[in-house]
């Protein structure tokens, strides 16, 4: 009787130890563009919205330490001007996969530090002189960030709050040359030709987002 007492306890620990091991946030981000690429084309920062998924490793690596692998979905867009007479369009949107670490300062109270890399589609649109050129590439990302937890609710198998991020977003420059609907030949300008080359879209940010573990 006290072997199956024994068993049953453990094995409602376990439940319990085990309990919100799954996570989905939404929210939005904004990032500081300060690439000389970027700043040719837009001084606008570069805002859009987030949304994430995370699941809970089983790892003891220290007290109150816990360990997620972290996907996600972002997307983003920015608007500037080019020489002063034309209106240009910045969107971004990618994928990642990461981990992020998590300390427990207290119940409601956490502390993160993330790491995460992905593909992201970078497009640039830029509208004068009655003709519209666009073109769009795919492009790498690296993202490393610290955040801070506030939880409003903290059960076991549930919890809700709200989650803030500070970070860096490193990215390779996508090659760009913005053509018409069937031109492939590259934008050109009064008396002379424009190469757009390299987009770069790497800079710091600051991310809000509400989240959801159970």
């Amino acid at each position: 009787m006290r072997t199956l007492l024994a068993l049953t306890l453990l094995a409602g620990t376990a439940a319990s130890a085990f309990a919100g091991n799954h996570e989905v946030t939404l929210g939005s981000h904004n990032r500081a563009l300060r690439t000389s690429s970027a700043n040719a084309v837009t001084n606008d920062t570069l805002g859009g919205g987030q949304l994430g998924v995370a699941r809970h490793l089983s790892l003891d690596l220290y007290p109150k330490l816990e360990v997620w692998a972290t996907g996600g979905f972002n997307w983003a867009g920015a608007e500037g001007t080019l020489f002063q007479t034309m209106t240009t369009e910045v969107d971004s949107y990618g994928f990642t996969l990461g981990g992020r670490a998590r300390y427990a300062v207290h119940r409601l109270l956490h502390v993160s530090a993330r790491v995460d890399v992905g593909p992201a589609r970078q497009s640039l649109t830029i509208v004068g002189n009655g003709h519209t050129v666009a073109d769009a590439a795919w492009a790498g990302t690296a993202t490393a960030a610290i955040g801070v937890d506030l939880m409003l609710v903290a059960y076991p198998r549930f919890s809700f709050g709200f989650r803030f991020d500070l970070g860096y977003v490193a990215a390779t420059g996508a090659a760009l040359s913005p053509h018409e609907d069937g031109d492939s030949s590259k934008i050109e300008l009064d008396a002379m030709q424009a190469s757009i080359g390299k987009l770069d879209l790497g800079g710091r940010f600051l991310a809000f987002s509400v989240l959801s573990q159970f």
